[in-house]
């Protein structure tokens, strides 16, 4: 009864006070709209890798590496780990190791005259224990136990058999070269697994065509291990410490297990620790959801407090008449509850509408209808910011003396004036914050796409050597070479986009035989310099005018001064104690990696055979590419029948690098024009409410001569100074929010002035446009409709 009648009571407050009601009413739709769309992002980026059975007990080895005095940790590890920590250590349940991830590719699986190209891997028996995928077909215990055993995906299985059912024993032809006998069919993968693919081959398999994994020297596979409920982690780390130095005499590598779970999230490593990742995202967007939410919070306490002298009588009678002080703190929050839960009803309406526009910009496949289980959350959310945003209007209306409010007299204390401009200067503070993080990631996006990386990716498309290529790799490209629109072609197992094989198995004259210096490789054919448009610092390329090149070698420039060499030409290098190489050129620096770290020093291997991870690298002449593709993929049906010509542009490839941050710099400017529209919004209704308790003083101002202008200044300048000082107050901040982000790049902007004078004056044109529509129409109010009781 009585909560009926307090409803009541607002919904009468409400509509007496239409234009402000559908103020904070808009507000609050579009923060939680934001909230809603954020909550759903950052529940949906935290299921990663959680839906596993004992995904709690699922670790991978990694290595702890000690290079030059540095701590790292890699993922990568060498092929012989895994199998080795299963057999000494009682704690391991299950083990299982993969290819590296820079193998796993799309291949050609047929079925008859059907050819498919599918994502694989390469895994170990018991992955399927380690990870457990819903199988549809095959025992779990079996899988993978024969080098000629294959498991396909629910997916796959129907494309090339149009069934799941009755495939044990079925054959698949795998690049046109092997058959493979399927032993399991496994349900298609969660959308929440990081790990993506098509099918699984036996990693034994692995191990016989590429013989180097089985070295503990060389690192790349991943391995991982399910370990018995209740091990001691610190203990088990302490245990298998020893295990790489123990094969290797390598004092400088050590094995270490970290949760597989966390790996999705927090998979960047700095001093020997696990600190960020894509984790750094979650807790930005969470805090830009608490901010909006807290900007549509002050707009609804600032107008109720700014009201307040309306509701204050009221207050002061229904006091007189025995109200409790409790008792009215719970009818005024009735009233922005009762906004607050329409407003969640339009924001799950605007979620509907952006929600397949959100999903766009996020490569999310976010569902409503398909997962309800927002709807608490989002009622929680709701409900906490109707409490937030009405209890200071609710301790402020209800804490007055009865007796002084029914004099008339209303006490509208310093403070409380205090309180609501420092609400403002808040909810601005944000504002600006949010556009000075704007302009700062969009700078640094554009850095990173136009800067000079030491090579030029543009107009130049990659795809794999297989099927008949590889029986003359030479051959081929000087086929390619023939094709008018391409300029030139080459070769290498280097994706280019990020670390694909390393080593510290180098040595050289001079080298201190105590300090382990990291070397990326690259392996390569002819014209590979000349094909991605690298500069010689001094020396040479590989080419054939001077006979073999293969027991010659190229360096970076980085990797000379690691060396402490001026002149490395005609110097010697050693790699794993097999071969030594001739220095016969330095290439300037170029950027293998992503610019969230520094150029490693690099040698490329001169390497004609190729193999099926190697990637033919072709440059067409601009302004042909459509053209050119077109007679290239006519010449390669020809030439390699059985295979479909899968290709990528490199610039692609290099932006997809750069998701996460593509992504993060394109919602950026949404939620900031978001906030910015919420605390105009407010501002709005604090303007038309300030002109409305003026419009007396208005009037009489302007019958003694005040032009519009003056009157407009006077409206208006207080909130300019407020906006002038959340300016001063967002500076420092977001110098320091900024430069934390931008700390995680290797090479990176400068945080100039300009940022910060454009995103002040910015916000002090949106006030001023803001407060001025008010302002003007006040101040060109007829002074006769005011001044008429008087």
């Amino acid at each position: 009864m009585i909560i009926s009648k307090h409803v009541t009571l607002a919904w009468r407050r409400l509509r007496k006070d239409l234009r402000f009601s559908l103020l904070n009413l808009l507000g609050l739709s579009a923060g939680l709209a934001c909230a809603l769309l954020i909550y759903l992002w950052v529940s949906d980026e935290r299921q990663f890798d959680h839906f596993f059975d004992h995904s709690a007990q699922i670790y991978q080895l990694m290595e702890l590496r000690n290079y030059n005095h540095q701590l790292a940790i890699s993922d990568e590890s060498s092929g012989q780990l895994g199998d080795a920590v299963a057999r000494q250590m009682p704690e391991v349940q299950y083990e299982a190791t993969l290819a590296p991830p820079a193998w796993f590719q799309s291949f050609t699986l047929s079925v008859g005259d059907k050819n498919i190209q599918a994502v694989g891997q390469y895994a170990e028996p018991e992955y399927f224990q380690v990870f457990s995928f819903k199988l549809l077909e095959g025992n779990r215990a079996d899988l993978l136990r024969d080098k000629g055993s294959i498991v396909i995906s629910e997916n796959l299985a129907k494309k090339l058999f149009q069934t799941t059912e009755n495939l044990l024993g079925k054959t698949i032809l795998f690049q046109h070269d092997r058959e493979f006998a399927i032993s399991g069919v496994f349900a298609n993968l969660p959308a929440h697994s990081s790990q993506q693919f098509d099918f699984v081959l036996s990693f034994d398999y692995y191990r016989d065509i590429m013989p180097w994994v089985k070295n503990w020297y060389a690192t790349g596979p991943h391995n991982f291990v399910l370990l018995k409920p209740g091990t001691d982690i610190g203990a088990f780390n302490r245990k298998i410490a020893h295990i790489i130095r123990d094969n290797t005499q390598d004092t400088s590598r050590q094995a270490i297990v970290l949760p597989f779970a966390d790996s999705y999230l927090m998979n960047t490593f700095e001093h020997g620790q696990r600190l960020g990742g894509r984790i750094e995202y979650v807790r930005l967007f969470s805090l830009i959801a608490i901010f909006i939410l807290a900007i549509a919070c002050i707009n609804f306490m600032n107008l109720s407090t700014a009201k307040s002298s309306r509701k204050l009588r009221d207050a002061g009678v229904q006091k007189v008449l025995g109200a409790r002080r409790g008792q009215l703190i719970g009818q005024y929050l009735v009233e922005p509850c009762l906004l607050a839960l329409a407003a969640l009803i339009i924001a799950i309406g605007i979620c509907f509408l952006l929600l397949p526009e959100f999903n766009q910009l996020t490569g999310k496949q976010i569902s409503l209808i398909a997962d309800p289980g927002w709807i608490p959350a989002a009622l929680l959310i709701a409900l906490f910011t109707g409490l937030v945003s009405g209890s200071f209007p609710a301790l402020y209306l209800s804490g007055f003396d009865p007796v002084t409010v029914l004099k008339g007299k209303f006490p509208l204390s310093n403070s409380s004036l205090i309180a609501r401009k420092s609400l403002v200067i808040f909810q601005f503070s944000l504002s600006v914050l949010a556009i000075i993080g704007v302009l700062a990631v969009y700078r640094q996006m554009r850095l990173i796409q136009t800067m000079n990386l030491g090579y030029n990716r543009d107009h130049v498309i990659r795809f794999k050597s297989e099927g008949k290529v590889l029986e003359n790799q030479e051959n081929f490209r000087m086929a390619l070479k023939q094709i008018p629109g391409i300029v030139n072609a080459s070769a290498t197992y280097h994706n280019l986009i990020g670390r694909n094989y390393g080593t510290i198995s180098l040595d050289w004259d001079g080298k201190d035989p105590n300090t382990p210096i990291y070397f990326e490789g690259i392996g390569a054919s002819y014209d590979f310099v000349e094909t991605m448009g690298m500069e010689m610092a001094s020396g040479r390329s590989f080419s054939k005018e001077f006979g073999s090149d293969s027991n010659k070698i190229l360096i970076n420039q980085t990797a000379a001064q690691a060396m402490g060499y001026k002149d490395p030409i005609g110097k010697r290098l050693t790699i794993g104690d097999v071969q030594t190489y001739q220095i016969i050129g330095v290439v300037r620096d170029f950027h293998f990696e992503s610019l969230h770290e520094k150029v490693k020093p690099l040698y490329i291997q001169l390497d004609t055979k190729g193999s099926t991870w190697y990637k033919n690298m072709v440059r067409l002449r601009a302004g042909q590419e459509r053209e050119t593709i077109a007679r290239l993929q006519q010449f390669y049906s020809s030439y390699n029948p059985g295979f479909i010509f899968d290709y990528q542009f490199l610039d692609q490839a290099y932006q997809d690098l750069y998701q996460a941050e593509s992504r993060v710099s394109v919602l950026s400017r949404y939620f900031a024009g978001l906030a910015i529209l919420i605390s105009c919004l407010g501002l709005f209704g604090l303007a038309a409410f300030t002109a409305q308790q003026r419009e007396k003083e208005i009037g009489i101002r302007k019958v003694v001569g005040a032009s519009v202008g003056m009157l407009v200044f006077m409206l208006s300048k207080e909130f300019l100074k407020l906006v002038g000082a959340s300016i001063l107050v967002a500076f420092p901040l977001s110098w320091w929010l900024m430069r934390l982000w931008l700390n995680g790049f290797a090479y990176r902007v400068p945080l100039k002035a300009d940022i910060f004078l454009i995103a002040g004056g910015a916000m002090m044109l949106i006030t001023a446009c803001t407060v001025s529509f008010q302002s003007v129409r006040a101040a060109l109010a007829n002074p006769v409709k005011s001044l008429r009781s008087e």
